[in-house]
């Protein structure tokens, strides 16, 4: 997983529904919450963005990701006045994006969201249907569902195994 994928992963997942109570939590809720994200996240070292702004920009990406993405992006391009560049390196274009200033946690992600779509990975970013998490799928058939079926496991909370149980029972049920 690239480092594009990883930031807008992480942004994705400062808002989260706990494993244990199953009640939402906000990982940005003070300014200096925003500012570790920054300092561990991005190569920043202040942001220009409230975090009013910056709360707002992830709500609008969470809920894009599951319905209509480019709708959302395009209104936030106009808004943040991205703009595409190509460039010629050693016998090949590439697309890159710039925004007008260096200092905007908003305008990192929105690029970062926009190399992923370049890199054709934008559709392997998922969120679990039980849990909210966003995940990438890493499978070959791009199917995945939960954010995971292990336990144990960093990402998610075997939000998988517990639907297929789930539905065990329900199935089982006399």
């Amino acid at each position: 997983m690239n480092k594009n994928i990883e930031t807008v992963l992480s942004f994705l997942n400062t808002w989260e529904i706990s494993n244990r109570d199953r009640v939402p939590f906000e990982n940005l809720s003070t300014p200096q919450a925003l500012q570790q994200f920054i300092q561990t996240h991005l190569e920043l070292t202040n942001s220009i963005d409230s975090l009013d702004e910056v709360r707002k920009f992830r709500s609008d990406l969470r809920s894009s990701l599951q319905t209509d993405l480019q709708e959302m992006i395009n209104e936030w391009l106009i808004v943040r006045k991205i703009v595409p560049r190509v460039s010629h390196a050693m016998g090949k274009f590439k697309l890159g994006f710039s925004a007008p200033s260096k200092e905007s946690v908003i305008d990192q992600i929105l690029i970062s969201t926009l190399e992923t779509i370049e890199d054709g990975d934008i559709n392997r970013i998922k969120s679990c249907p039980d849990c909210k998490y966003f995940f990438f799928d890493k499978s070959k058939s791009n199917t995945k569902k939960w954010c995971s079926m292990n336990k144990n496991s960093p990402t998610g909370r075997a939000c998988g195994t517990i639907a297929k149980v789930r539905r065990h029972r329900e199935k089982n049920k006399k």
